[in-house]
């Protein structure tokens, strides 16, 4: 998949999710519903096609993804409780999931929570630690700013996205890896 594709289509679940929930003002409980159940629905379509891409996929849409899966799920299961936790936590509870996944990633995964792989894992073990600091922070403003759907959601996530992909840019610089963090290629047929 092109990168311009990959870039253009990484956060369109949440942003299907937030267009259709808000586009008449403060969202009713039905409309909550439906656009939760409309989102988790592309989220699956995305990760289907995301997931099997060559280059890791990021960790802050895998987290986003599983905000909606989880919400949509929990409104096709009908777990109000879980919904209930979900509308008291608002716009931190996509903070949250963040965190874990990038706890989760850092830990477990090469690529860690930064989603670059050619880098030494020191180096991403670094990189992810500071993402996951700046998902913290965005926690926390989440919280201070609740109900305020920009400054609790919006601006932290961008800013997240666009510090993920500074930190990604800068292990390929430092670590003379590809800027698009692509795996190395092959060599052609006859070629050593």
């Amino acid at each position: 998949m092109p990168r311009w594709i990959f870039a253009l289509v990484q956060f369109l679940p949440l942003s299907l999710f937030a267009s259709y929930a808000f586009w008449h003002g403060a969202p009713d409980d039905a409309r909550w519903q439906q656009a939760f159940e409309l989102a988790s629905i592309a989220a699956l379509v995305q990760l289907a096609i995301v997931l099997p891409q060559p280059r890791p996929a990021s960790r802050l849409v895998l987290a986003a993804n599983l905000y909606l899966l989880l919400g949509g799920l929990a409104f096709f299961a009908q777990q109000w409780w879980f919904l209930r936790l979900y509308d008291s936590l608002r716009e931190s509870a996509i903070f949250i999931i963040m965190l874990a996944v990038g706890a989760a990633t850092t830990l477990g995964s090469r690529a860690g929570f930064v989603a670059a792989c050619a880098p030494p894992r020191r180096a991403v073990v670094r990189a992810s630690v500071c993402l996951l600091f700046a998902t913290g922070v965005a926690l926390a403003i989440s919280i201070a700013y609740r109900g305020d759907r920009y400054l609790a959601a919006v601006y932290p996530i961008i800013g997240l996205a666009i510090l993920q992909r500074l930190l990604v840019h800068r292990l390929g610089r430092l670590h003379g890896a590809a800027a698009n963090n692509s795996s190395k290629p092959t060599p052609l047929r006859g070629a050593a």
